[in-house]
């Protein structure tokens, strides 16, 4: 009685441990190329299960025809990243491929030629002069038009290591006053940010502030300004690398920032886990070329008058090297509506 005791216990122990999430387990490795005998004195050890327990699990599961399924879909990815790859191959033999140009004003059709179509960053100055904005601009002149009014804000940002996935957890009515006080201090911090997420709800708020914009014909479509974003963050904000949904232009009033790019066919190797965003941290992709397992790396930094163009899938990361004040725009004089068909806002 008692050795058949032990043999049921034993043999609810081997239930326990094999299951779904077991299963999960040995379906994601087989996935990942790992060889199947290798794979079943790994986890026979770990799991402290009998290897042929463990090698009957794994022949099981290359039978499914669930497995079989994915593992097409699998080939299939496998194509696509292979193309990616080629592209990746291609860049790194461009002379200029491991730097963002930084050029004076340029006209529609040439942007368009060679940075738009082409699918390359880049860093225009002077596109921008004409505004009233260039002048009027600053963290004194925002506290002067809004006063104690209330504004939204990204807020307790420093607590959460995914505030940026979680953004809709920090949203908060500030009065910009109270801003003020912080957003003047020398003293860096990543806890408050007005960013482009918040910008449904300070339509009314900074409307007075579109007054001193203009239009930069032949780049964005006439009255596309009018639909740009507002950034005001104090020195120290951080936007973790993801890439965008359409083709952005980002632009600098006040302050500066530091942008590290990846190329979009580098997206195998950023480490992309969930929707837009990727797992490397701030301090995991410096600027240099491409390895086994990490990208190669592009870096600029943006100061009052310069605008950045960054191409739709270009992975881009953001420091605030000081007090910053910026806007985004994403209306462009031609097509940039790459969000309808998107359908990744899942985890992978």
């Amino acid at each position: 009685m008692a050795k058949a005791n032990k043999r049921k216990a034993a043999q609810a122990a081997r239930g326990a441990a094999i299951n779904d999430d077991f299963r999960q387990k040995i379906a994601e490795r087989l996935l990942e190329g790992a060889d199947p005998d290798l794979l079943a004195k790994q986890l026979a050890g770990s799991a402290g299960l009998s290897l042929p327990l463990v090698e009957q699990e794994i022949a099981r599961a290359t039978k499914s025809p669930y497995f079989l399924a994915t593992e097409k879909l699998r080939n299939r990815i496998g194509k696509w990243e292979w193309v990616l790859q080629n592209g990746a191959r291609l860049a790194a033999n461009d002379p200029q491929g491991g730097e963002i140009p930084v050029i004076g004003k340029i006209d529609g059709e040439t942007f368009y030629r060679d940075y738009y179509r082409a699918h390359r960053p880049v860093v225009v100055q002077g596109l921008f002069d004409h505004w009233e904005a260039r002048s009027t601009w600053s963290l004194d002149y925002f506290r002067d038009v809004l006063g104690r009014r209330e504004v939204f804000v990204q807020t307790g940002r420093e607590a959460d290591k995914d505030y940026e996935i979680n953004t809709r957890d920090h949203g908060a009515m500030r009065s910009f006053a109270e801003l003020y006080e912080r957003l003047a201090s020398d003293e860096p911090t990543n806890d408050f940010y007005i960013t482009a997420n918040n910008s449904a709800q300070n339509m009314d708020a900074f409307r007075a502030f579109y007054r001193d914009i203009g239009g930069i014909p032949g780049i964005l479509r006439p009255g596309g300004e009018r639909n740009g974003f507002i950034w005001v963050g104090p020195k120290g904000t951080v936007t973790p690398w993801h890439h965008d949904l359409t083709n952005n232009l980002l632009i600098q009033m006040v302050g500066r920032k530091r942008v590290r790019m990846v190329a979009s066919h580098d997206t195998p190797k950023m480490r992309n886990h969930f929707h837009c965003y990727s797992r490397w941290g701030s301090d995991d992709l410096l600027p240099g070329p491409a390895t086994a397992e990490k990208p190669a790396v592009l870096e600029c930094t943006i100061g009052p008058g310069d605008a950045l163009f960054i191409p739709i899938g270009w992975w881009h990361h953001v420091d605030g090297l000081d007090q910053t004040i910026g806007m985004s725009f994403i209306e462009f004089a031609w097509d940039n509506d790459f969000y309808t068909d998107y359908r990744s806002y899942v985890a992978f």
